[in-house]
């Protein structure tokens, strides 16, 4: 590593620290992005469903608190870095009589807590949810509007290219393990070398805890695996939940949500694990996640995939943003699980306050604004005008969601380097036959166009390997 001293070094990729970083890209500093996985959101964020929330108990928690205000920040950051984003409402069904004599209670409360700031809250009779959303079954529902589902890898890779417009150097395949101190200057001993930085903002996800006890700092992650399964169709128009009871819980309790490309998730379901790299989905899970919404709604389509991510919950439940305890030059974000995805641009303006009244000094950078030019996809232009195809854009390599070879060749000249960061930026595989007819296409492209050993590649993290044997017919 060069001897470079940054203004801010920010440990972990996910959507939380890009956010972070291109709130402080706006200001004259030097800034880097350490992460260990060999390309961005392959963390926490991978497993993201992709909903800006409104509800969140409970109510006075932090995250509950950040979810109302980085949802009011959404628009904002959907617009300057155009990506999809679709408003619509939450629609909370009382799929029993029990649960329908309950309903105006969850009304008053969610009217009480939402309705002050904003957000609309209504009831919903069983023939206007008829009408709304035909293909679910329930008596009532209470509606809560305000919520949004977005293209999360597409909020992450445009972060990425905005970030690296702006001159912030991006250290990938770089594992933090480590900090000492020399005067003012923080170094942070990684995998490959070390990097020096004035200040230091950990948001390194399901490991941002062992980070923080290497500075004194208390709190611990206690993980818990989400799986979500994916629907080939769309089900619903609004995201669709069972009424909530009034028991304190844990977890919101997952859902139905449609998706920005067109799919359905169920989920997620919330499970402790033991191991914090514990991914595997297993059949009691998907089960598990049918039995709670197959009453609720008609399934149409029909299921292709099952995903997962692990959450990183504090013991409390809650986020936690502070200080650590040697210094306030290091910020530890630490536990910021769902609805971390909603809060994050509420959490990048806390950071760079915190940094700020640190002693950072933050001054509006003089460079011109930039705007980064994003090619258009070969699924777009087939939206705007089929008979403008032409070129790479006519070689389709995955039919399903319409990836041609101009979309991945795209994809690798801004940074893609494995399977995963193919898929996350073009949607290749993510359609009906999950890659079935694609896939192998895609790393003889890859292969080609990178010089990569089909044996070399991965299809995220090194071990994931993607091919075992070469034969030649």
């Amino acid at each position: 590593m060069e001897s470079k001293t940054y203004d801010v070094a920010i440990i972990g990729a996910g959507v939380v620290g890009l956010l972070v970083a291109y709130e402080l890209s706006k200001f004259d500093l030097s800034i880097a992005i350490v992460e260990r996985e060999a390309e961005p959101g392959f963390g926490v964020s991978k497993g993201h469903a992709g909903v800006i929330h409104v509800v969140q108990p409970p109510f006075n928690s932090l995250k509950s608190i950040l979810a109302i205000y980085g949802n009011r920040l959404y628009d904002k950051v959907s617009r300057e870095l155009k990506v999809d984003m679709v408003r619509l409402p939450a629609l909370l069904v009382a799929r029993s009589r029990a649960q329908l004599a309950l309903l105006p209670v969850i009304y008053a409360i969610l009217k009480l807590v939402y309705g002050v700031r904003g957000f609309k809250v209504s009831i919903v009779t069983g023939e206007e949810l008829r009408l709304l959303e035909p293909n679910i079954e329930g008596y009532a529902a209470v509606m809560v509007e305000g919520y949004s589902v977005i293209d999360s890898f597409e909020l992450i890779y445009r972060l990425l290219d905005e970030c690296r417009a702006r001159g912030v150097d991006l250290l990938f395949n770089t594992e933090a393990r480590g900090f000492r101190f020399e005067d003012d200057i923080i170094v942070i001993e990684t995998s490959r070398g070390s990097i020096k930085a004035r200040y230091v903002v950990n948001s390194a996800g399901l490991d941002s805890d062992i980070l923080a006890s290497k500075t004194g700092g208390s709190e611990r992650i206690k993980p818990f695996l989400g799986v979500m399964l994916v629907f080939d169709t769309l089900q619903v128009k609004s995201i669709v939940a069972p009424l909530p009871s009034l028991r304190p819980a844990k977890t919101k309790g997952g859902g139905i949500i449609p998706t920005v490309w067109g799919n359905t998730i169920w989920g997620p379901s919330f499970t402790p694990v033991a191991s914090r790299e514990d991914r595997g989905v297993r059949a009691e899970d998907i089960i598990d996640v049918i039995r709670r919404f197959k009453e609720l709604v008609k399934i149409k389509g029909r299921l292709i995939k099952a995903y997962s991510g692990i959450r990183p919950s504090t013991i409390n439940g809650d986020f936690s943003i502070s200080y650590s305890p040697l210094t306030e030059r290091i910020i530890n974000l630490v536990g910021i699980e769902s609805p971390g995805l909603t809060a994050a641009p509420a959490i990048a303006l806390i950071v760079a306050k915190m940094l700020r009244d640190a002693g950072l000094k933050l001054v509006a950078t003089r460079r011109a604004p930039h705007r980064t030019i994003h090619a258009l996809s070969t699924r777009a232009k087939l939206a705007l005008n089929p008979s403008d195809i032409s070129g790479y854009d006519g070689v389709v390599i995955c039919p399903c969601m319409r990836v041609s070879l101009a979309d991945i060749i795209e994809a690798i000249k801004r940074g893609a380097s494995t399977l995963d960061g193919i898929i996350f930026r073009t949607k290749l595989g993510m359609g009906s036959c999950q890659g079935q007819h694609c896939i192998g296409r895609a790393i003889v492209i890859l292969q080609k166009l990178t010089g990569a050993s089909p044996r070399s590649l991965t299809k995220n993290t090194s071990g994931s390997w993607l091919v075992e044997e070469l034969r030649v017919d």
